[in-house]
């Protein structure tokens, strides 16, 4: 096995005053993993979706919108969206999330 790289999910992280901060961790042919940091407050509006996506919370709360309501969740807890269901997240406390998508 070939490790390429080692790091810390949370180096490099940063929180925006204004807008959710997005960074790509990690990218292949088949998917891709997105850290998504959000101050307290602020939110990424409910939208149709294009893609299967698991959202991953490392740090912090927020409510996730879904095609079947809101769903809060906490660190650790993870939620998964099919591809055309809506997705959405507001930030209760500051919010570390990893967006896996295909």
């Amino acid at each position: 096995m070939i490790v390429i790289g080692i790091k810390n999910i949370f180096d490099d992280q940063k929180f925006l005053m204004d807008t959710p901060a997005k960074d790509l961790i990690y990218k292949s042919g088949g998917f891709k993993i997105m850290r998504i940091s959000l101050k307290k407050g602020l939110a990424i509006l409910p939208h149709q979706g294009s893609h299967v996506v698991v959202f991953f919370v490392l740090k912090g709360r927020g409510v996730f919108t879904t095609g079947s309501g809101e769903k809060e969740l906490g660190e650790n807890d993870y939620i998964s969206l099919n591809e055309n269901e809506p997705r959405g997240i507001r930030s209760l406390e500051d919010l570390v999330v990893l967006a896996i998508r295909d």
